[in-house]
């Protein structure tokens, strides 16, 4: 009898294992099955992901190094970052940088030289890999040359960039340190791109509306080049969409994750200082009237971006990109002093205005090409259709049909955002005739 019943008992707890294990192949398989399901349902996200990532990894193979737009600077303030460098270590004649190897200087410098005779001398049939042969033999004593005393490189503009906007490329430089410069070059553009599509790819996931107008605006000559060369750019512009699409999200299905707001609002808030604006986005998710109500979940959101991002500017002392100005001519300190910019705003009120008129009637043509993309140094054109097609299809983008409740109060909080990201900008780098103009007049 106690043989039976044990043999019973050993086939009830087979009978279990084997349901237990039934059980979790079959959650498994509906668990696959609804991710399949879930991706095949956003032809859109699939579209744009397979889309960047192969011309995306193309243009970061085929652009030479250092040839995106200031790549080199870009690569300098993230090696300071690698080497535990929060705030720039180190200034000489009034500009902010740090210290490189010997090794590392001279290959720096060699591809900045070799891109801009690139450029030049393209038309008469110089290929690049006539460059990478004259590098192979550069490489070679720099290798065996005892290290010497580092060299400074000027940050040369990106001192004010926070470490948020280079997250992909410092991993990629802590994981491929020991590579030789153009193949670690080459690791960061690949983790920037991936990184950076995966980013907007969620926006494109979550955003109930404007799918193909997002995947349109991602995969703009622009948009793509900068996702895939060392920039600032891929950062400030993927974390923007992100937050645009979750807080459109929580205008259709009611305030939500403020905890997702938040990070994705602090990110893009410290990606570009001029991004602080966005945090006007989260007063389009209710009727004012509710601010009341939510204004703990709206202070959450905001207020760490509205505390980081004027202490990151504070710490770095605000004065990027400077000294550009001053290499034409001499302008006053105060120049470039923020509250000296608002001051004068204040006495001089039709000068900005002005200023950004004369920018749009002198400039329309070019800025109309760089708003779809100028490749290379700004100076790889695109064929003349291209702009053309580009343009009607963001042309026809605003005229999407959004079934959101507020779309009174979603488009006049997105318009003032829009607006006030363009005079942000122009406050903050100023108008360069405008500030010629008044340094002239001010220089003794």
């Amino acid at each position: 009898m106690q043989e039976v019943k044990s043999h019973e008992q050993s086939i009830i707890s087979f009978r279990q294992i084997t349901n237990s294990q039934l059980s979790r192949t079959h959650v498994f398989r509906v668990g696959i099955s609804h991710v399949i399901t879930s991706i095949t349902a956003q032809p859109a996200t699939i579209f744009f992901v397979l889309f960047s990532l192969v011309l995306g990894s193309a243009i970061a193979f085929i652009v030479p190094p250092l040839r995106g737009p200031d790549e080199i600077a870009h690569f300098v303030r993230i090696y300071s970052y690698v080497h535990g460098e929060l705030l720039p270590s180190a200034e000489l004649d009034g500009r902010k940088g740090t210290f490189v190897k010997r090794e590392l200087y001279h290959k720096l410098y060699f591809f900045k030289t070799a891109g801009e005779q690139f450029a030049t001398a393209r038309q008469e049939g110089m290929r690049y890999g006539q460059i990478m042969r004259l590098y192979d033999d550069l490489a070679v004593p720099l290798q065996d040359e005892v290290d010497g005393a580092a060299i400074f490189a000027p940050f040369a503009g990106t001192e004010g960039y926070n470490p948020v906007a280079y997250l992909p490329y410092i991993a990629a430089g802590i994981v491929g340190e020991k590579l030789d410069f153009p193949q670690l070059l080459l690791l960061m553009r690949l983790f920037g791109l991936v990184a950076f599509t995966a980013a907007v790819a969620y926006a494109i996931w979550v955003i109930p509306a404007l799918k193909w107008s997002f995947v349109i605006i991602a995969l703009l000559p622009v948009s793509l080049y900068n996702r895939s060369v060392l920039s600032a750019d891929g950062a400030a512009l993927s974390s923007a969409m992100v937050i645009t699409a979750l807080c459109l999200r929580s205008v259709a299905r009611g305030p939500d994750q403020a905890w997702n707001r938040a990070f994705w609002m602090t990110l893009c808030a410290l990606s570009k200082q001029a991004q602080i604006i966005f945090v006007l986005l989260e007063l389009m998710i209710s009727p004012m009237k509710e601010l009341r109500q939510r204004w703990a979940s709206v202070a959450y959101v905001i207020l760490p971006s509205l505390i980081l991002s004027p202490l990151w500017v504070f710490a770095v002392s605000a004065d990027i990109a400077a000294w550009r100005l001053q290499l034409e001519e001499h302008h006053p300190p105060e120049h470039f002093d923020p509250v000296w910019k608002l001051v004068y705003m204040w006495d001089h009120p039709s000068h900005f205005p002005l200023a950004m008129w004369r920018a749009m009637r002198g400039w329309w043509h070019r800025l109309w090409q760089e708003l779809i993309g100028i490749l290379g140094w700004q100076d790889v054109l695109l064929q003349s259709w291209t702009y053309i097609i580009l343009t009607g299809l963001l042309v026809l983008v605003p005229f999407q049909k959004i079934q959101l409740d507020g779309r009174t109060r979603v488009i006049i909080i997105t318009g003032l955002t829009a607006a006030g990201y363009v005079v942000l900008v122009y406050l903050m780098g100023m108008s360069r005739r405008m500030l010629k103009k008044e340094g002239r007049r001010c220089s003794p």
